[in-house]
């Protein structure tokens, strides 16, 4: 290249980032360089009557003096005249400058040739990797070096001796596993860590090492997938019964299932949940769960059954007198006033998201069913408003056992819900819910007490989840007053109940209700702590089945050890005798859960390893216990066979 383009001691400035990535990637200026030359040249023909002339390379210095020197001519007019020698050799001797340009191109061209030269090599030896030769990869050196401006005659050369000495196929070689020599061939395997090659029967070995550990993450991740699930799903992982396996072939071949005949009501029962879960309930399957007989039905997943099918129901089974259909979001107008012209007997109905029928179709329903609707459970939909509840509450209020209403937007103000205490029957209703209304307020204490001072010795179960208004006063002045016979409560969500106040509530409540609760659900009522989860205790520990205690982070681990143990260790013996002393020490005595079968205590950060045994230990019956959230419960966990426990850290899928 041109020496114009060499110039040392100036200082460079910053390059721009296109010049910069072009260099990266190998893109030269040999264009714009070129052109430089061109113009050099062409100014330097311009000015050879101005340049001096370059001396014979074989001549003496007086040889020179002596050609260069003028003569008069014969007229001795005293012109100098230049000699036909010296003339000769201006016009064909060419100057330094052109002999370094033409030098420059010429060494262009000769590193263009060697990197072909070492290209048209790596091709013919296989320096690729995957050929297994020696000396594979490409030489970043080789596609970079255009956009040096040093000469690199050194490397070239360097290059060529290593790419002279690379070896080929059929060449020796020493394994760098074994040791021994071998015969390098396109299956010889290049071992990066070692810098060397494998013999075949070290390959070979080490291809069979592989495999091995391949099989076996692939079978520890199926084992881990595989308990994950069954964790997910509250089942252990097992040999499944017969009935099983036939009812799972039966739902991956559902479209055949009429060869079966009759299956039972239970199976079918069975089948149609597990098609529920899988989505598999469409337009097809639903016709094979109708039959006129039938009396009860539960569609948990309608989401793929359209409205003509849904109105087979009423066509295929007259008779029937419970329904349930959740996710049922194709369900028309039409529909429910075909069910009110068909199903004469149907008196339970529990729809979970219904958002396509109107306000109005509700109200004609209402009026249509008037005296047979008994149990009446609607979920998920807005157009369920106003109007809609007070006329379901004028038509059917006094014959209503069961009412369940759950995120209805449609609901907007205090006096609809106060509607509900003056329609109904007193001492009939045995299952109310109201949970998660549009606005919190909606729902107060004095409704739920009202409510409750109605239907409290008659009612079973109380559900005001995510009524988050409400305070421990619809306990004390509700619950612990009326409630006789109540054994499921739920209250998610309701952070505005106090400690102290859930405790008194439950110590009165025990005055009223000697059988005890069996569900309970307390779910992020973080106000609740020690002296609450002990006062529902020792109210109901000898009935509880089911219990969430979910994010109620103020209990503590001293609670939780001295309530899961032995009164007679000798830990609680001590705790005992220094509360004797000192009534600011904590004491609690020791509470057996014996029928307790599910808890879930997840997010409560006293729950570790030591208590994790100690409710397995204490809880007999303990079956299943969530744990999510709870970092200090690990693998490292003992617990008695039988228990299982789901959402550790450790538990991967």
């Amino acid at each position: 290249m041109a020496r114009g383009f060499k110039k040392s001691g100036g200082v460079k400035g910053p390059s721009s980032a296109l010049t910069e990535f072009l260099k990266s990637e190998g893109i030269t200026d040999a264009f714009r360089q070129r052109r430089a030359r061109e113009a050099e040249v062409a100014a330097t023909t311009t000015n050879t009557t101005t340049q001096e002339t370059t001396p014979d390379a074989g001549g003496s210095d007086e040889e020179s003096q002596r050609d260069d020197t003028p003569i008069e001519n014969s007229s001795g007019a005293g012109s100098p005249v230049v000699s036909r020698r010296a003339s000769r050799r201006q016009s064909s001797t060419p100057t330094r400058r052109e002999e370094d340009e033409d030098d420059d191109e010429i060494i262009q061209m000769r590193k263009a040739a060697k990197r072909k030269l070492r290209a048209a090599r790596r091709g013919a030896n296989g320096s690729s990797h995957k050929r297994g030769l020696p000396g594979g990869g490409s030489d970043s050196n080789d596609d970079s070096s255009d956009d040096s401006n040093v000469d690199d005659d050194y490397s070239d050369d360097a290059d060529d001796l290593t790419n002279a000495n690379m070896k080929g196929f059929g060449d020796q070689d020493t394994c760098v596993d074994c040791g021994d020599k071998f015969e390098l061939s396109v299956y010889s395997r290049f071992i990066k860590e070692k810098s060397g090659y494998l013999c075949d029967s070290c390959n070979k070995v080490l291809k069979e090492r592989e495999r091995r550990a391949r099989t076996n993450q692939l079978n520890a991740r199926k084992k881990r997938k595989r308990v994950a699930q069954a964790l997910l799903n509250r089942t252990t992982v097992k040999i499944p019964k017969l009935q099983d396996v036939c009812i799972k072939k039966i739902t991956q071949n559902i479209e055949d299932v009429d060869v079966l005949g009759d299956i039972g009501q239970v199976n079918l029962n069975k089948i149609s949940s597990i098609l529920s879960k899988n989505r598999s309930l469409n337009d097809k399957t639903i016709s094979l769960f109708l039959s006129p007989d039938l009396k009860n039905i539960s569609f948990w997943d309608c989401s793929n059954v359209d409205s003509d099918s849904l109105n087979k129901i009423a066509s295929y089974c007259p008779n029937l007198e419970s329904l349930t259909l959740f996710m049922c979001g194709q369900l028309h107008n039409d529909n429910l006033e075909y069910f009110a012209s068909n199903l004469r007997h149907l008196n339970s109905l529990s729809l979970n998201g219904p958002f396509l029928i109107s306000d109005k179709m509700w109200q004609a329903y209402f009026n249509q069913v008037a005296g047979r609707l008994q149990v009446f459970e609607v979920r998920n939909t807005h157009r369920f408003g106003n109007e809609s509840l007070l006329s379901l509450l004028e038509n059917c209020g006094k014959d209503l056992t069961s009412l369940k209403l759950s995120r209805l937007d449609g609901i907007t103000t205090q006096d609809t819900y106060s509607q509900i205490s003056k329609r109904i029957t007193s001492s009939k209703l045995q299952h109310f819910e109201v949970s998660y209304p549009t606005n919190e307020d909606l729902v107060t204490d004095d409704i739920i007490i009202e409510i409750l001072q109605k239907t409290g010795d008659s009612l079973v179960s109380l559900n005001v989840d995510g009524c988050s208004a409400l305070t421990e006063k619809f306990l004390l002045d509700g619950v612990s007053k009326y409630c006789r016979n109540l054994t499921k409560l739920s209250m998610k969500n309701l952070d505005q109940v106090s400690n102290e106040g859930f405790a008194t509530a439950f110590n009165q409540f025990s005055k009223v209700n000697a059988g005890g609760l069996i569900e309970v659900n307390l779910m992020k009522c973080t106000d609740l702590g020690d002296e609450a989860i002990y006062a529902l205790l020792n109210h109901s520990c000898h009935t509880l089945v089911e219990l969430s205690i979910n994010s109620l982070h103020r209990i503590t681990s001293d609670f939780l050890s001295q309530n899961f143990t032995d009164d007679s260790h000798q830990f609680k013996r001590q705790l005992k005798e220094r509360h004797a002393e000192n009534l600011n020490v904590k004491y609690y005595q020791q509470l057996p859960l014996l029928l307790l079968t599910y808890l879930d205590a997840s997010f409560v950060r006293a729950v570790d390893n030591e208590i994790l045994s100690l409710l397995g230990d204490s809880c007999p019956k303990l079956q299943i216990i969530e744990v999510y959230g709870d970092n200090r419960c690990n693998g490292k966990a003992t617990f008695r066979d039988g228990l299982m426990v789901i959402g550790r850290q450790s538990d991967e899928i």
